[in-house]
């Protein structure tokens, strides 16, 4: 049977069944009987190769949410996704009547290089290790200090950053890119592996693995998996995963609890990851390792209600973040 084209209604349906399991862990007729639509109206509308009305998509959509999200995060999901699904059934609707839409114009950069002319006055400045290193004091590991110094960002006007929470930030330790030095790399999953190891002492791998989110630093994250001696695991918070839409990549045995492990925590990333571990595994989450946390965004208060224990080597505050942006004005000065 030749595969229907990506853009055709019956692919819709495909991705949006897929979709719902996802953020759900329900089949769409279940999550369908939340917005008052019959399970049997919305198979059967998601089932063939006709397009699925617009209403009931949305419908199907909004009732998605995840539940833990307090009123404004629902919001800002919410309307994300709406306006995803939306574009989606716009193109299937046009391509059914045989139409090309025109692909939405590409998006602006989020990041401009100091060293460039900068198109907007918004351009991020990269501060000089030199300068930085002083102001990293309090991150007492030296190999993490050096590190940090030589990825520390600066815009001027704060930016809008995370999968599920878009928090404006104007500071940014981009550990990401670090990681992607085999030596950066190995300094940082060995400092945070040594944390884990302190904290729970020897792990048993047939009893424990390492998780990671695929939006996180899922360099670091198998890296300390193999200091650790345990399996990891790759978690898609975002998009629609390969594998029938499942969510857990890597394999398991039963019984495990699982440490979430990454180079910096924010927002509410890491509860995700273990509403997914849980709906779709069967895994109990209760420890996160980290090496910072965002706490100028209210990491930990966002965390409330969760039962998962954040154990952070360093903490990004508002202290820190005005003196970095103290050291970026002079740059530019």
């Amino acid at each position: 049977m030749a595969l229907e084209p990506d853009d055709s209604p019956a692919a819709l349906n495909r991705d949006l069944r897929a979709w719902v399991k996802n953020w759900t862990g329900k089949g769409i007729g279940q999550v369908a009987l939340g917005a008052n639509i019959s399970n049997s109206r919305a198979y059967a509308a998601t089932a063939n190769t006709n397009l699925v009305p617009r209403d009931l998509l949305l419908a199907i959509v909004r009732a998605a949410v995840p539940p833990t999200y307090d009123i404004e995060e629902r919001t800002r999901w919410i309307l994300r996704w709406s306006r995803e699904w939306e574009r989606r059934w716009e193109i299937a609707e046009a391509t059914s009547r045989g139409v090309l839409l025109k692909p939405p114009p590409p998006p602006e950069p989020a990041l401009e290089r100091s060293s460039q002319p900068p198109l907007q006055p918004n351009a991020v400045v990269r501060l000089d290790p030199e300068v930085v290193l002083p102001a990293l004091e309090r991150i007492t590991d030296k190999a993490v200090r050096r590190i940090a110094s030589k990825h520390v960002y600066v815009a001027r006007r704060p930016l809008p950053v995370g999968y599920h929470n878009r928090d404006p930030i104007t500071v940014y330790i981009d550990l990401h890119s670090a990681s992607c030095s085999p030596r950066y790399r190995e300094d940082l999953a060995q400092f945070l592996a040594g944390r884990v190891r302190r904290a729970l002492g020897g792990l048993d791998p047939d009893r424990t693995v390492i998780a990671t989110a695929r939006e996180g630093n899922i360099l670091i994250g198998s890296r300390v998996a193999e200091l650790c001696g345990v399996p990891f695991l790759m978690v898609r918070t975002t998009a629609r995963p390969p594998r029938f839409g499942y969510p857990i990549e890597g394999n398991v045995s039963d019984e495990v609890e699982a440490v979430i492990v990454d180079d910096i925590v924010m927002s509410t990333l890491v509860p995700r990851m273990a509403e997914l571990l849980r709906i779709h595994e069967g895994i109990t989450t209760t420890r996160c390792f980290s090496i910072f946390d965002r706490a100028d965004i209210g990491t930990a208060r966002r965390w409330e209600g969760v039962d998962i224990t954040l154990d952070t080597a360093f903490s990004i505050d508002d202290e820190l973040v005005a003196v970095l942006k103290d050291l970026a004005e002079h740059h530019d000065a």
